[in-house]
Parts: structure tokens; sequence; C-alpha cells
């Protein structure tokens, strides 16, 4: 019995497989990123491409801080493209800027590649407010991204002024242009308070409320047989590339709107799961 479920399990992989690493295409213009924040997986591979000006892509934070991921040189009309690949020893959050001139502190060229699925929500700031003030719709799994709207300011959680222990608490400025929280299972059916340490008086707080889970354990049990197997890999694979919001699907595990490898991933971590 063990030994077909292992040949169930290296068939499904195999199919799966052919269908796991994505190309991103990121272009780079004067001064942008576009899609600015991307979700990858290990094994797709990232394509930045000139569109103009003369500009880089280096892995680091802060618009200075080279950490050595990737580095691109010159991204010009002599040199269109650059490219790299995911490794599995690659962080959760790999950010990038623009090295070039004042293209990351004062032209906001930077940006991020994310380890994961779910939702992006990207929150600004605007003069002392956060932009929205209070982000809803939020679930387990999705990643808050604070980019920075002018001003030199902070995201630190907590409430009533006060920094809650153990909290989120970042700078967000032009140096620093980038704060990222991925939304952990505890959080979920609850509301993140969060304010500006230096802004706090002139009352820049804000509030993320997260949903409740979805109450199905095991969304990967496609099929509703009790155990995610090699039959609903088999399913996933049947609907993948399937646009939900056109078409009829069961196997959009991660509620997304489509069938993709995000939801191959997920189901991958399920598998042999008795739900």
């Amino acid at each position: 019995m063990k030994m077909s479920v292992m040949i169930g399990f290296a068939t499904g992989i195999g199919l799966a497989a052919m269908g796991l690493a994505e190309t991103h295409d990121i272009a780079v213009g004067s001064t942008y990123y576009e899609p600015q924040f991307v979700f990858v997986q290990p094994g797709d591979t990232i394509n930045w491409f000139w569109e103009e000006g003369t500009h880089d892509v280096t892995s680091g934070e802060s618009c200075g801080n080279d950490d050595s991921l990737f580095a691109s040189g010159d991204i010009s009309i002599d040199f269109p493209n650059f490219q790299w690949t995911v490794s599995s020893l690659a962080p959760n959050v790999m950010e990038y800027f623009c090295s070039r001139g004042g293209h990351c502190v004062n032209g906001n060229q930077f940006g991020a590649l994310i380890q994961g699925n779910g939702v992006i929500h990207e929150i600004s700031t605007d003069g002392f407010s956060f932009s929205p003030p209070v982000l809803t719709g939020v679930n387990v799994g999705d990643t808050v991204i604070w980019v920075h709207g002018g001003g030199t300011h902070s995201v630190t959680f907590g409430e009533d002024c006060v920094a809650e222990d153990g909290g989120l608490n970042e700078e967000l400025s032009n140096l620093n242009p980038m704060v990222f929280w991925q939304v952990p299972e505890s959080a979920a059916g609850s509301t993140q308070n969060y304010f500006c340490t230096p802004h706090c008086g002139f009352l820049m707080t804000a509030s993320i409320e997260i949903n409740e889970g979805g109450g199905n354990d095991c969304p990967s049990d496609v099929n509703g047989d009790g155990t995610t197997n090699v039959d609903d890999l088999l399913q996933l694979l049947g609907e993948f590339g399937t646009d939900c919001t056109v078409e009829e699907c069961t196997c959009d595990v991660d509620g997304s709107g489509a069938v993709d490898v995000n939801d191959l991933l997920s189901m991958l971590g399920f598998y042999g799961e008795d739900c």
C-alpha cells in the first residue's frame, strides 16, 4: 500500500513540476520597477527588462545596503536584460533598489521579491497620516507593505503611543522606504494597531483588521475524500491556469481567484494529511 502511495505521489510531483517554476517580467524605467512587488517561489526566474534610462538592480535594504544576493550592473539600451533565479536558500523578503544617482532615495526606485502567496496590501504615508488609516480584508498569509510617501516616520505596533513588546518597530523614510509584515496565523481574527513614534502626538495612528480563518483546516482536499493525495494533485493540474472569476473551479486553494503555482505549493504543503 505504501509503495503505491509513493508511486502516486511521485507521479503527481512529476506532473506538478512541469508547471512549478515561473518567469516574472519586471520593467525597469525612469525611475520605477513595474510591478514593484512580486510573489515568487524557489526556482522562479526574475527577468528585469529595460524600458528607458540607465539603471541597475542591486539587492539590499535601505537604498544602499548591498547584501550581494544579486546585482545586475547597468540595465540600459545596450544591456536590456538581467535574469536571476530564486534560490531555495533565499530569504522570505528580498528587497532591491537602483544604486545609480539618487534613483532610490529621491526617485522611489525600489522593489521586492516576496516568497509566499496571498495578497499584497500597500499602505503609504501622507503627511501625518497613514493611507489607508484602516486596512480591511486582510487574511493570514497576506503581506502588508508600508511604502514611504514623504517625511521620516516609523511603523510601530502598539496603541496609545506605547510600543508593543516584540512587535514591529521600523523606521519608514527615504533611506528605508519599505517595511514588510507577513501576517501570521496567530493574528487571525484580531486588529493590529500601530502608530508613528515621532508623530503619534499628531494622531498618526492606524490599524489592520485581520479576518478569521476560513474554517477549512485542509483546503487542499479539493475532491473531499478526507485526504490530500495524488487525486487532488491531478485535479489541480487539470484546472491549472483557470481564472476562477470567469469559470467555476474547485482548486483555488489560496482563494486568490486563479488556479496557479501558489495553489500547487499550498497543496504540496498539505500532502498526505488526514482531513
